[in-house]
């Protein structure tokens, strides 16, 4: 016993020596939800096991993402709201028929980030400027897959968000 519980300390100093992530998911019952632990873990790669361990489709469009250090049990679509605040996340969701009452995952989206700017570079009231082709075309990207994932009917060419 002694022997053994050695070992798994050995092993375990010796992963956390290493650097490497480490992602543990485990679902609960309908109360509990889902327990999550990310440690030095990519986004992506925490929202791919995610993926796999609750059975909901992942479309990662996004190219960079961030480290995930968290410890948290939530029912499964707050968690994955609450993942990341600075990473663009869509998460569609249903009604749970296992559980009465709750919700399930049924896809998450990862965007792409953008152009961000720290907010202490923000000293005072944002200047309007116009807004280039591309800033316009990713809006309107980002709406349509919003629209879509939503069941909204798809938007006009033009609209308030990119004038």
């Amino acid at each position: 016993m002694t022997v053994r519980t050695g070992f798994c300390i050995l092993l375990f100093l010796a992963r956390a020596a290493s650097g490497s992530d480490t992602i543990l998911v485990s679902s609960g019952d309908c109360e509990s939800g889902v327990h999550l632990i990310a440690r030095g873990a990519r986004l992506s790669d925490v929202l791919q096991r995610l993926s796999e361990a609750l059975g909901f489709q992942l479309q990662l469009a996004g190219s960079s993402d961030s480290t995930v250090d968290v410890d948290m049990s939530r029912q499964a679509p707050e968690l994955v709201a609450k993942l990341s605040p600075f990473d663009n996340l869509i998460v569609t969701q249903a009604q749970d028929p296992h559980c009465p009452g709750r919700h399930r995952i049924v896809k998450v989206w990862m965007l792409p980030k953008g152009n961000q700017v720290p907010l202490r570079a923000v000293v005072g009231a944002p200047v309007p400027r116009q807004l280039t082709e591309a800033e316009r075309k990713q809006i309107r990207e980002g709406e349509a897959m919003y629209r879509k994932a939503h069941g909204m009917p798809p938007g006009g060419d033009e609209d308030d968000a990119t004038k």
